[in-house]
């Protein structure tokens, strides 16, 4: 772990609350940091990890109580930055003992954090390798989790997921890979930048009847328009059919009649999975 030191600013931005509460935690000893010679506050990322770790409540008494789904994804953001796979693991386990889906989980806890370890990297509030922590920390989870979301007799078929083109992060595909598998599919993760030939050809050999195209920055819409209709129009053997996933896709412009699209993965989930398989979970 780095030892790359962090501005109160810094720490506000990645942990969603205001320099004030932050200087009020290293103030009164909850939050350790470092004085300089000027009397500037610094932070230490695994200072950080262990203040949210061991934190269960507002640091004074006129502050605002932070909901239990805040403190969930500031812990798991944390946990994500230096690579506690147990401690992530372990929240996806609480969740799922409140009979939460993975859509749910994924949405409100998983992808959010990620997001905003991507966008701490790209303010330079953390280092590089350290988004990539976070990303293999999540896909040990993801791994850990698929053996155990199949509904015992569920198999209902085959789906293949893709990030769309110009997509550099397959975040949102694998979280979706792991939706369809408790909706009861078999799902098949491709990289990031195929061909729309490619994955068409994927889906027609797996005999797929889903073909998720996740979208998390939706900085190319036109081109992912074109795309989704390539990939109808190179499926008709499998018949499968295309969902466009993600946020920004409801700004895509010329998508085919046949394309659906959704927000998130929650509603995802409603498409894929028959109401008596989501309510059994």
């Amino acid at each position: 772990m780095s030892d790359r030191l962090m501005s109160t600013g810094d720490v506000a931005e990645v942990l969603g609350v205001s320099e004030a509460t932050v200087k009020r935690w290293a103030d009164a000893g909850t939050l350790s940091c470092i004085r300089t010679p000027g009397g500037h506050r610094k932070f230490r990322l695994r200072d950080i990890a262990m203040h949210l770790a061991s934190r269960r409540g507002p640091a004074h008494p006129n502050e605002v109580q932070q909901t239990e789904s805040e403190r969930d994804l500031d812990e798991t953001v944390s946990a994500l930055l230096v690579g506690d796979v147990e401690k992530v693991a372990g929240a996806v386990a609480a969740a799922r003992l409140q009979r939460t889906s993975m859509a749910a989980i994924a949405d409100n806890l998983l992808f959010p954090a990620m997001q905003r370890v991507r966008q701490a990297t790209l303010g330079g509030r953390c280092e590089p390798f350290h988004e990539h922590i976070a990303l293999n920390t999540l896909v040990e989870v993801a791994a850990r989790q698929r053996p155990s979301l199949r509904v015992p007799g569920s198999t209902r078929g085959r789906a293949v997921v893709a990030p769309a083109p110009g997509e550099t992060s397959d975040v949102l595909a694998r979280l979706a890979s792991l939706v369809a598998v408790e909706s009861g599919f078999d799902a098949y993760v491709l990289g990031t930048g195929l061909a729309a030939a490619n994955v068409a050809r994927s889906a027609e050999d797996l005999g797929a009847s889903w073909v998720l195209l996740t979208c998390e920055k939706g900085e190319n819409l036109a081109e992912i328009a074109q795309f989704s209709e390539q990939i109808l129009g190179s499926t008709e053997r499998s018949r499968a059919r295309l969902v466009c996933v993600g946020e920004p896709v409801s700004r895509i412009e010329g998508l085919p009649e046949d394309a659906l699209h959704v927000r998130d993965l929650r509603e995802m989930e409603s498409l894929l999975a028959p109401v008596p398989l989501r309510m059994a979970r």
